[in-house]
């Protein structure tokens, strides 16, 4: 558990984004660190602060998309049956995006310019076609007869209601926030440089217990959408989506329409209202070479905070240390797996700023994240070699140290490099503290609305365990999960398997130092944890 000290002042600026008439509220800080808090911080590197930019889901607009052809329907999302009389919502609306205006079958096609623009529009709602059919796109399983088209009693077309949010400026990472409670399940896409959409991502809601407020909001962990401009957000509930079409005048999105579910309304109602859309915008370094890399004493080396250019000006507390280290525990960040290796960076420092300023957690809540390419950061301040309580796994922050692959582990497998670097790590950070990789854990809950264990019973598992073995979570992965035994061995000593290629850079990426290669760090003798501070 974190102690917040008083929070610096945050200024507000406003600046216009592309679809919305209303402006983003943007979130900066340039006051420093306290008189005499000058521990483990770099005070000779200047980097511009993260930009986070935040707004309500009622202030955007919505795209009306075809389940099937978006690829909604293949995510397992639907559109709950349709009364063409029913409207049990009629004033409940939202823009249509400027230039974007509701086909018959979405193409995967890039326009000329690479998104979709007011004058690259040459089609009008008024002249979009009004019939009982619908043809299948061709990117849709084939069929001997198409589905119908739903419509409402007047014509008008029906489809699945989801957010469009388009910048000027690359928008790097999105996560989603809420500071009373709703029930829903998002997914995101983003539009890639030729023009087509993405597979939709599932947002992994992070556990932090609890009835969220306006200061302890709950979130989403935020994804990596790299120079993508334009992403959708669908909302959903037990698979049904928000019905939506056209108003008669062509300029809005009437949603909720044609549903007598009252799981889709209050979806629609609550969701809106409530969800309100993360931007965050991390600056990067020109590369990530060797210089940047700080050896341990005995152990890996690694990016430390000050070398990926933390801003301790926006940590509001001071690191809380337990009084010995018990077990690990690994998590995913969930978010995208295709990332260079200078993006790592950004990503590193798009999570620090999202847990510590939009969440309220004063600081990243991992102790240490490692990437795909097996660059191993620095997480939570206060040194890697003491036993600092992060904000990972609830019921369970204090005696464990949190180590999470960068990466959607339900997707992909980690690569060989990280999970190599994951086993140098914990063979150093354990066998300080004189534990045994293969042995058991045995830990204490301190309780959390998520967790598997009540406040006060012991937990026995594992030595390096899975999120999911302490909360109720799918963290980390389906994959990730199965290479911990791997990681268990490699941290035991077990020697590091034969390096594989290096994970594609996405094309036209800056050019970056290569990843470390592996090391066998020797297991360091145990030694005493330091006082706390």
């Amino acid at each position: 558990m974190r102690y917040p000290r008083p929070k610096h002042s945050i200024a507000l600026a406003a600046i216009a984004a592309a679809v919305v008439a209303s402006p983003f509220a943007v979130i900066a800080s340039n006051a420093g660190p306290p008189a005499g808090d000058t521990r483990l911080v770099d005070n000779k590197q200047k980097m511009a602060n993260t930009e986070i930019e935040q707004v309500p889901l009622r202030e955007l607009p919505a795209a009306i998309v075809d389940v099937a052809s978006s690829g909604l329907g293949a995510a397992g999302v639907k559109l709950p049956p349709i009364d063409p009389d029913a409207f049990p919502v009629p004033d409940l609306t939202v823009p249509l995006p400027k230039g974007l205006v509701p086909t018959t079958g979405e193409s995967s096609a890039p326009s000329a310019s690479g998104s979709r623009t007011p004058e690259a529009t040459t089609t009008s709602p008024d002249s979009l076609p009004r019939t009982n059919t619908r043809s299948v796109p061709d990117s849709a399983p084939t069929s001997t007869t198409p589905p119908p088209v739903t419509t409402m009693r007047d014509g008008r077309e029906v489809g699945a209601a989801v957010t469009h949010i388009v910048r000027e400026d690359p928008i790097k990472m999105v996560a989603f926030t809420w500071d009373r409670p709703v029930d829903v399940d998002l997914k995101l896409r983003a539009r890639q440089r030729d023009g087509t959409w993405s597979p939709w991502t599932v947002l992994e809601q992070i556990s932090k217990g609890g009835v969220p407020t306006a200061d302890k909001p709950a979130g989403t962990e935020p994804v990596w959408v790299g120079d993508a401009r334009e992403v959708q957000v669908a909302a959903s509930k037990d698979g049904l989506a928000i019905p939506a079409a056209e108003t008669q005048g062509g300029d809005l999105a009437q949603l909720a329409v044609g549903s007598a579910s009252e799981v889709v309304t209050k979806l629609a109602e609550t969701a809106l209202n409530t969800l309100k859309a993360t931007l965050i915008s991390p600056e990067g370094l020109l590369s990530l070479g060797s210089s940047l890399l700080s050896p341990l004493t005995g152990g890996p080396q690694v990016v430390a905070r000050q070398q990926w250019g933390a801003d301790e000006g926006i940590r509001c507390s001071q690191p809380v240390y337990s009084p010995q280290l018990k077990g690990a525990i690994v998590h995913h960040t969930a978010g995208s797996n295709d990332y260079t290796p200078a993006q790592s960076i950004e990503i590193v420092r798009g999570i620090y700023a999202y847990h510590a300023q939009s969440l309220n957690w004063c600081d990243i809540g991992y102790n240490v994240l490692v990437d795909k390419y097996g660059q191993i950061f620095e997480g939570a301040f206060g040194g890697l070699d003491r036993n600092v309580e992060g904000t990972h796994t609830g019921g369970f922050n204090k005696d464990t140290v949190g180590l999470s692959f960068i990466g959607n582990l339900e997707e992909v497998p980690p690569t060989a490099a990280a999970v190599a670097a994951a086993g140098r790590f914990l063979r150093w950070r354990l066998g300080k503290a004189g534990l045994n990789p293969a042995g058991t854990a045995t830990l204490m809950s301190e309780g959390f609305a998520g967790t598997k264990f009540a406040a006060g019973t012991q937990s026995s598992l594992p030595m390096i365990s899975g999120h999911r073995d302490y909360n109720s979570t799918s963290c980390p992965g389906v994959h990730g999960y199965a290479a911990l035994a791997q990681v268990r061995a490699l941290a035991g000593g077990a020697a590091a398997p034969a390096p594989e290629s290096t994970p594609p850079a996405e094309p036209g990426a800056p050019e970056s130092a290569p990843a470390p290669a592996p090391e066998q760090a020797p297991a360091p003798a145990p030694e005493a944890a330091p006082p706390a501070a």
